[in-house]
């Protein structure tokens, strides 16, 4: 486990009749679309929402908040042998590993000669998707290229280009505000929530 234990989801397990979910900090407005959530990998994961298909013709904001996120110190080179993680080199100092939560012990084993810690619970992640996707980004940001951080809606983040879309990496405690400021953005353009289901390969 890694030295910031509070930060890890998979650190918490059943005690008892106590079965621990983690909820993303963009719960509230994926509720209040009305989304259908199913527990995934200790997360309650919002997989469909009314209308996404619609929406996915112009721009889709899906919560992908569930990945586990590494933080790999010093960053050297990227772990080869872990299918389907993203490597995000922030500096030569500092890495990021994204991966669905089944592949996190792959991970910790790769990184092994690395200080890696365990950041899932500090980071929210906000897919735009879609052709209307880098418009959207253009009304959030003055970030031109990617992977990179910077501000977006007037907070630090981090842009990954996945697909045909984006990925908004942030502080969990801003998910609220930046879900807001995304879906109007999205809102602008025809498009809104999507589930996790909805994004296929993407997600």
């Amino acid at each position: 486990m890694s030295a910031l234990e509070f930060m890890s989801v998979g650190a918490a397990g059943d005690q008892g009749a106590f079965h621990p979910v983690a909820r993303s900090s963009l719960e509230r407005r994926f509720r209040e679309a009305g989304a259908t959530f199913e527990e995934r990998d200790g997360w309650l994961v919002p997989v469909g929402v009314p209308g996404e298909t619609e929406r996915l013709g112009n721009v889709g904001v899906a919560d992908l908040s569930y990945l586990t996120k590494f933080e790999v110190r010093p960053a050297g080179d990227p772990l080869d042998g872990v299918e389907g993680t993203v490597w995000y080199r922030i500096s030569p100092r500092r890495a990021l590993v994204l991966c669905a939560p089944p592949l996190a012990q792959k991970v910790r084993e790769q990184a092994s000669d690395r200080l890696v810690l365990d950041v899932t619970g500090a980071l929210s992640i906000i897919a735009v998707v879609g052709p209307e996707a880098h418009t959207v980004l253009r009304r959030l940001t003055h970030i031109h290229h990617f992977p990179s951080g910077g501000e977006v809606a007037h907070v630090t983040a981090h842009v990954l280009q996945r697909g045909g879309g984006y990925w908004l990496l942030f502080a969990q405690e801003l998910g609220h505000y930046m879900s807001e400021v995304v879906l109007d953005r999205a809102e602008a353009l025809g498009g809104g929530l999507v589930g996790i289901d909805a994004l296929g390969a993407a997600s």
